[in-house]
């Protein structure tokens, strides 16, 4: 049996790669206006209410502008959205460029290929540190493809094959 090693939690950097050891899936947050973050705290909160939570940076003017519209989708991003996703991660950047997007009736414009698309309305936000815990209250999903989940773990973006 190996020795087991432990890192110090106060410490952003040790904190950072031991959460890395989590895989998570890569979702799309987008808004009226071309407004996007891409993110990798995505949750699905509760059935009754429908409910989902992100986790956005309290330092994100991008999250600050989309938090003021009260309404944004959330788009689960498939293998085939890999390209590229570090620099539309970039501050600044054009999230949404080369995307098949669909704006939907109140504005939220929505990934047509995404795995799935919920689009929401700001339920609740609570403060968590330096970031903030979103509460989104899902008004209507839209089924994209069946198609390879987007993963991301120890810092690299993959896939998951059953």
């Amino acid at each position: 049996m190996s020795a087991a090693l432990t890192s110090d939690p106060d410490d952003p950097v040790d904190l950072r790669r031991a959460a890395a050891r989590f895989a998570t899936g890569v979702a799309l947050v987008t808004a009226p206006g071309g407004l996007a973050l891409v993110v990798d705290s995505f949750v699905s909160v509760s059935l009754s209410p429908p409910l989902i939570a992100i986790s956005p940076a309290r330092t994100s003017l991008t999250w600050r502008r989309m938090r003021a519209m009260g309404r944004f989708g959330v788009n689960v991003l498939g293998v085939q959205h890999a390209d590229g996703l570090r620099e539309r991660a970039r501050p600044g950047a054009d999230r949404l460029a080369g995307l098949d997007i669909e704006t939907l009736p109140d504005g939220v414009p929505i990934v047509r290929d995404a795995l799935i698309a919920f689009r929401c309305t700001l339920e609740a936000e609570h403060e968590a540190g330096d970031h903030t815990l979103a509460v989104g209250r899902v008004r209507t999903i839209h089924h994209g493809p069946a198609r390879a989940p987007l993963v991301f773990y120890t810092g690299r973006f993959g896939t998951f094959a059953a």
